[in-house]
């Protein structure tokens, strides 16, 4: 049975709930992001990809630029989980600081240089909110690949679908031991999240369901 949020165009959810949105490159993240912020009301906490100034730097020499590219996402990501924690509205975010220290740091680092990144990481999660959902978007490569082509980052155009599918298998076995809090699994390789008739709804019902279930709504 589908459950549609208690939403209306003057109200929110009956609670202040925080929602996280997790995936890999390309996979419709901030599209969905948006999309339900804009229909669920909720205050958008949005990736600060565009800002990196060493992503495209990365990308090009990972071993040189991974830490600092690292640690830039990591301070950003602390200060939107710093800012969900001040606010007193709905929220959701675009990608957490979870997948980029469990994931991405894992394979942009070498082992004495993760050891020191993820001491500090366990240290700032002390301080932080966890969010109520978390809800894992997943791709084959080959979707990723067309995807992120369609979109035309040119930072992304070195992309390589092996670096992807190294990303996919780290993000299949982070949710499936993740443990922090509660997140849920939509495969979108046969959903159409980024045409101007994109398919929601389907994600939206299976995340309102998720959420009435954990009376999180």
């Amino acid at each position: 049975m589908t459950v549609s949020l208690p939403l209306q165009p003057d109200k929110g959810p009956r609670v202040p709930l925080f929602l996280a949105i997790a995936g890999n490159i390309g996979v419709g993240k901030s599209t969905l992001t948006r999309h339900l912020a804009e229909k669920w009301h909720l205050s958008l906490l949005p990736e600060p990809v565009k800002q990196n100034p060493f992503l495209k730097l990365y990308y090009e020499e990972p071993r040189r630029w991974g830490m600092q590219s690292q640690l830039f996402f990591l301070t950003q990501r602390v200060g939107l989980f710093k800012r969900a924690a001040s606010l007193g509205s709905p929220k959701i975010v675009d990608r957490t600081l979870y997948e980029d220290a469990e994931i991405f740091a894992r394979i942009a680092l070498s082992g004495p240089e993760y050891k020191v990144y993820f001491q500090l990481y366990e240290y700032l999660l002390e301080h932080l909110p966890v969010p109520d959902l978390i809800v894992y978007l997943k791709a084959s490569t080959r979707t990723l690949a067309r995807r992120i082509q369609s979109r035309g980052r040119s930072f992304e155009k070195s992309l390589s679908s092996a670096y992807l599918r190294k990303l996919n298998i780290r993000y299949d076995a982070w949710a499936a031991s993740f443990r922090r809090t509660p997140i849920i699994t939509i495969d979108t390789d046969d959903l159409d999240l980024f045409s101007l008739f994109g398919e929601y709804e389907t994600v939206t019902d299976r995340i309102a369901d998720a959420l009435a279930a954990r009376k999180l709504i």
